[in-house]
């Protein structure tokens, strides 16, 4: 509940004396989804029902947003409750706009890859296939934006620092990918238990990030650069007579970066590149046995690391295919990290809309090139009135060579998902 009172403070002070002044849109949806695994050692990986409710309140050059969930999950009870969304207010004059309290942002062009756009963390909480969007947690801050007519300028700065949302309950089926409860050491699987977390949590913690945007009709481009934490926690490991105790921590993480977008004709060619400095990464499996054995404690090595992407989008008669090629580099890992030090990636999107878009079909397919680990989805969706949609897909996750690859860990978690959502 902690997290909740700034955005719940702004909640009481600024929306409701502008909603006493002001017009009022109120807008809210019933969501259902159920997900049954391929595998059969599985139970339901995801069961879930929500009740999500906005609210938008304008009054002259101001504005607020509120909006919030209430949840029943079925899989993991302890992620079932109230939640609070996004929570801000704004004012815009002259160019100038003001936003204060919780609030998405979203920064870069990759499609379902985080390059630029690590302003907002992930919640991992619970399973939501490959809904990348849909996964992103508001933060808690201050947004200062101007925009000229060919220009923006956005500085962002989060006196609260918000982590990813990892999976808290042993019987979340995503709690033992975060939490592997053996570590292997010299050919011996050895029992691990968890420390907590030392999450930061004081305003000299804060996050900054600042971000510059052109617009010309041969080229959108934007130059951002953001000094928060890493989301993810990384971690220490100490061999002790119960086991090997693992310790959850944060490090500082400077990100530099930058996207282009260039319209060729029918074509529209996506750039985006990025710096980090300050990842932490584990290191080898062989590095974490020598040192557990030697009663040292395991640290992960800290990296620099460069991604690029190049993206071409085409809309043909109602099509939208798009084609993405991925690289992410760890210069000078080779051999001292767990993870390869270079990765690369084809992705592959295609979506149709027939009969007058009441039928939406879409794929989507990621294949890594370096370990062949794969993910993807297709699904089906029918609105079957203005208010109410139904939708059959499937996610599935393939282990590339030996199990590796970042999608290895999901790959018991290939399921076929129905859902059903309600608008008002």
């Amino acid at each position: 509940m902690r997290k909740r009172l700034p955005a719940g403070g702004l909640l009481l002070c600024v929306v409701l004396p502008l909603a006493a002044q002001a017009g009022i849109e109120p807008h809210g949806s019933i969501e259902t989804v159920h997900a049954f695994p391929f595998s059969k050692d599985r139970g339901l990986t995801d069961s879930r029902s929500v009740f999500t409710g906005e609210i938008n309140v304008f009054a002259g050059e101001a504005a607020a947003f509120v909006s919030f969930a209430a949840k029943y999950n079925g899989v993991s009870p302890d992620l079932s409750g109230f939640s609070l969304g996004e929570a801000w207010a704004d004012w815009s004059a002259a160019g100038f706009s003001i936003r204060l309290g919780r609030q998405l942002l979203s920064w870069g062009t990759a499609d379902g890859l985080i390059l630029t756009d690590v302003v907002c963390p992930r919640n991992l909480s619970a399973y939501a296939g490959l809904d990348f969007a849909g996964s992103r947690l508001a933060v808690d801050g201050f947004r200062l934006r101007y925009s000229f007519p060919a220009l923006a300028v956005e500085a962002v700065w989060l006196p609260i620092f918000t982590p990813a949302r990892l999976p808290e309950d042993p019987k979340n089926p995503l709690y033992g990918i975060f939490y592997p409860s053996t570590v292997n050491a010299g050919g011996i699987n050895l029992p691990v238990w968890t420390a907590a977390a030392d999450i930061p949590r004081t305003a000299a913690d804060g996050e900054y990030g600042l971000r510059l945007s052109a617009y010309t009709p041969a080229l959108d481009f934007s130059l951002a650069a953001f000094y928060g934490w890493n989301d993810i926690p990384y971690t220490g490991k100490t061999l002790t007579q119960a086991g090997v105790q693992v310790t959850p921590e944060y490090g500082r993480t400077i990100t530099v970066g930058a996207d282009a977008s260039i319209p060729l004709g029918a074509i529209l060619l996506r750039l985006e590149a990025a710096w980090t400095g300050g990842g932490r990464y584990d290191r080898t499996s062989a590095h974490t046995a020598a040192a557990l054995l030697a009663g040292k404690k395991d640290e992960p090595i800290e990296k620099h690391r460069l991604q690029a992407l190049a993206g071409i989008d085409y809309n043909p008669a109602g099509w939208t295919l798009s084609v993405q090629y991925y690289e992410d580099l760890l210069p000078g890992a080779r051999g001292e990290t767990e993870r390869s030090w270079r990765k690369n990636a084809l992705t592959l999107r295609i979506a149709r809309g027939l009969f007058r878009e009441t039928l939406n079909l879409s794929a989507w397919y990621s294949l890594d090139l370096s370990d062949f680990d794969t993910a993807g989805s297709v699904s089906a969706a029918c609105a079957l009135t203005d208010e109410l949609s139904l939708s059959l897909g499937t996610d599935f996750f393939t282990g590339g060579i030996d199990r590796r690859g970042s999608y290895a860990a999901y790959q018991d978690l290939s399921a076929v998902w129905v859902k059903g959502i309600f608008r008002f």
